[in-house]
């Protein structure tokens, strides 16, 4: 089973209702922060259905660089300097072709601040393409695949974006559960045949909704956009996220059923995902 709680729904502007980006991944038990934008610690800790604390975090991955998806990263590995935290669980870093050299400039410019105290920093690039699976032997830590015959739990794809200052690639991901289950995370892209194809036939695509269409713009979806993806990817369930003030007033639902009459809805910060999905107790009409 995958689980997805949307610790942050909205773009690099807060508002009152989204915050920006930030998701806690669970794939067959074994957990990962995706993109923890500015504020994402606190809301993974005050969330029921996170961690009890940070010495349960041992895995970070990255689509890109940009500030509301990793604002947060810096200020964890502060948080993991201070004697409070207890684990000595190698912490993971995984992200784009590009992390090294970033966690480097941070390295330079706040020394031994964003040193854990007692965790080992694991750091792993990863191109398009390229898979992970639990490494054997090592709990907590991901490894890449060498095997063709063995499957990813999580594969990256090219996404097409904006991000060029630390890297000039910017990822998407597929999820997939040992039952080949697929929740699969657009990161932010414009559309793109790498996209398109990952998404073919999700149980759950996860896409960013970012801007209406009359400010379309290089590196982001719109309704229409998302409207196209769905219509030619055929996934079985769509859930809009990263959504901007001026987005988040439309209508959305509407404007991207003018393409495609799927299951879908909008994001909301505390909202929890899986796949496959289970039923609401608070519905009627589930068997």
């Amino acid at each position: 089973m995958i689980r997805c709680l949307i610790l942050g729904s909205g773009g690099a502007v807060p508002t009152p209702d989204r915050s920006p980006a930030a998701y806690w991944l669970t794939i067959d038990g074994r957990s990962m922060l995706m993109d923890p934008g500015p504020g994402a610690l606190l809301r993974l800790i005050r969330s029921l259905d996170g961690p009890d604390s940070l010495d349960d975090l041992d895995t970070v991955l990255l689509t890109h660089l940009h500030l509301d998806h990793c604002a947060d990263l810096p200020a964890l590995l502060f948080a993991l300097r201070t004697p409070i935290t207890a684990s000595e669980q190698p912490l993971q870093i995984i992200g784009p072709l590009g992390l090294a050299a970033y966690l480097s400039r941070l390295d330079e410019l706040y020394g031994d601040w964003v040193r854990p105290l007692r965790r080992e920093v694991l750091i792993l690039e990863l191109a398009p393409g390229e898979g992970l699976v639990p490494a054997a032997g090592r709990a907590g830590v991901w490894s890449k695949t060498g095997n063709p015959d063995e499957l990813p739990a999580v594969t990256a794809f090219r996404a097409e974006h904006s991000e060029t200052r630390f890297s000039e690639v910017n990822l998407g991901y597929v999820f997939r559960d040992e039952e080949s289950h697929t929740l699969v995370f657009s990161g932010d892209s414009e559309p793109c045949p790498e996209l398109l194809a990952a998404a073919g036939g999700a149980d759950l695509l996860l896409v960013e909704c970012s801007i209406p269409d009359e400010f379309e713009a290089p590196g982001h979806m719109t309704p229409s956009r998302v409207g196209a993806l769905c219509r030619d990817a055929a996934p079985s369930r769509v859930v809009l996220t990263h959504l901007y003030p001026a987005c988040d007033a439309l209508d959305l639902e509407t404007l991207v059923r003018e393409l495609w009459q799927g299951d879908l809805v909008r994001a909301a910060d505390g909202m929890l995902l899986t796949v496959p999905s289970l039923p609401d107790p608070t519905r009627k009409d589930q068997a």
